[in-house]
């Protein structure tokens, strides 16, 4: 073999491994953007995992407020379910006529309607099983009086837009 024989012998060579070279490299390319790839996918898990994982806090965090504020609202009503009766006792010795008594009454009814309470004294309205509690009928001739509250035998109380005692009524009937 001459001495140009050996240059172009090494040429190719050197053809060869540079081609190899070039394959190993793209190989190597190729594989770093697969992992990169799949880097790239777990990471876009993790970060919406930890999205759900902060919005499902966020959720808790608001329920949680949610039931203190509605745990707050009836921690009392056992403690003003107790009191109605003795509201009852004050309206019925109220038309005596003892201003004292009628000025306690006021200060306790404000207390508690201070505290989410209010009266139901439904004359006029239609009867509602829901919110009313029949205990008798009035014959009326009156058509628009049929089914409606004609008298309240006692008052009823709804506690934070619960009720804690219907309005016993008595309801007109048409004859």
């Amino acid at each position: 073999m001459d001495e140009q024989e050996k240059d172009i012998e090494l040429d190719k060579e050197g053809i060869d491994d540079s081609v190899l070279a070039e394959e190993h490299a793209r190989d190597a390319v190729k594989k770093l953007k697969e992992k990169l790839k799949e880097c790239e996918q777990k990471a876009k898990e993790y970060l919406d995992g930890w999205q759900r994982a902060q919005a499902d806090f966020i959720n808790m965090r608001k329920k949680d407020e949610e039931a203190k504020i509605e745990f707050l609202k009836f921690a009392n009503s056992d403690l003003v379910y107790q009191l109605i009766p003795v509201l009852d006792s004050f309206e019925l010795s109220l038309p005596h006529g003892n201003k004292e008594l009628e000025a306690i009454y006021r200060q306790l009814l404000s207390v508690l309607k201070t505290n989410g309470l209010e009266e139901s004294n439904p004359i006029g309205e239609k009867f509602d099983p829901r919110l009313h509690e029949s205990v008798g009928s009035i014959p009326t001739e009156n058509k628009d009086n049929d089914h409606k509250i004609l008298e309240v035998a006692q008052k009823g109380y709804i506690l934070s837009k619960r009720i804690i005692r219907p309005a016993k009524v008595k309801i007109g009937e048409f004859k």
